[in-house]
């Protein structure tokens, strides 16, 4: 076999991972900084927060560099970057569920930005290369998804004509980026970012590339970009909380098995992993007395009658 067919063979190869992992990503739910959607295949629709300012759910975003070009690596969430996420409720924490009258879903409304955090500023954008005609299968200006308030929609796709994945804005193009009037060949163009630009020299994994996103679009830059949403998932009826506490924690442990350790958010998320899977234990206990109340109750019915 030439090594020209054994490179184009792992090519795909990879490529199927990755699609095993955005079809993984997009059946998760509880992200403090963003939210997947899958939508076929090869899609993954991704919303990213824009800024943190202690909202509980996913929903928000504004690019602090250019998509054109990214400088910054995947690792460029440093850990001295602490967030407000910090004074967050915790997992383990049974205040984290939401007070009487709170809805159990997305939060309303966020208070005013504070002032250190204003508008991004456009970005020019340079003369196109080849790569950057490359289209979704989907135009931007075709997108029927609609962003939640102060969010920033992303489109991560996988597809096998072109070979790799590639990430594009799907809104806000003007406040990440100046699009020179309505092209639509510039608002499809790809994204520049570094997980990308390594696919050919290493594995890139899909979380590689959400960590990027978020590192590079939420203000501040938050110390681990897959913080989970305590009081979000606190606030789930029992049976979905032990189902999606079951998924967040098996995609958490793959990603601890194998992440980079390298990654500045690497030992963030170890840390994620113990408080997720005693909630997830406490959860399955609850819900299997709660099957086995349910059941004795309709035994006694029986007899009853």
């Amino acid at each position: 076999m030439s090594s020209g067919s054994k490179r184009e063979r792992e090519q795909r190869r990879k490529l199927q991972h990755f699609l095993g992992d955005l079809a993984l990503l997009g059946s998760l739910q509880g992200f403090k900084y963003f939210q997947p959607w899958l939508r076929g295949k090869e899609e993954l629709l991704l919303t990213v927060v824009n800024e943190d300012l202690g909202w509980r759910s996913p929903g928000f975003v504004v690019s602090r560099a250019s998509p054109y070009s990214s400088t910054s690596s995947s690792s460029s969430c440093n850990s001295s970057d602490v967030s407000p996420s910090s004074s967050s409720p915790s997992l383990d924490s049974r205040s984290s569920s939401p007070l009487p009258g709170e809805p159990r879903g997305r939060p309303g409304p966020p208070g005013p930005p504070s002032q250190s955090h204003t508008k991004a500023q456009p970005h020019t954008v340079r003369e196109p290369s080849g790569e950057e005609h490359l289209l979704p299968a989907s135009p931007s200006e075709r997108e029927i998804a609609v962003p939640e308030v102060n969010c920033t929609l992303f489109l991560l796709a996988g597809y096998v004509r072109y070979g790799r994945p590639y990430a594009w804005i799907r809104s806000n193009h003007e406040r990440l980026v100046d699009i020179g009037g309505t092209d639509s060949l510039v608002k499809d163009t790809p994204m520049k970012l570094r997980s990308i630009a390594d696919w050919q020299r290493r594995g890139i994994r899909a979380w590689d590339v959400v960590s990027e996103l978020v590192c590079l679009c939420t203000v501040p830059s938050p110390s681990n970009p897959f913080a989970l949403d305590a009081r979000y998932i606190q606030s789930l009826p029992l049976r979905e909380r032990f189902l999606v506490t079951g998924a967040l924690l098996s995609f958490l442990e793959m990603y601890v098995v194998h992440g980079d350790r390298d990654e500045l958010h690497y030992d963030k998320v170890v840390e994620e992993v113990k408080p997720l899977r005693r909630l997830h234990v406490r959860s399955l206990l609850e819900f299997q007395r709660q099957r086995q109340s349910s059941s004795a109750e309709e035994t006694s019915s029986v007899h009853v009658h």
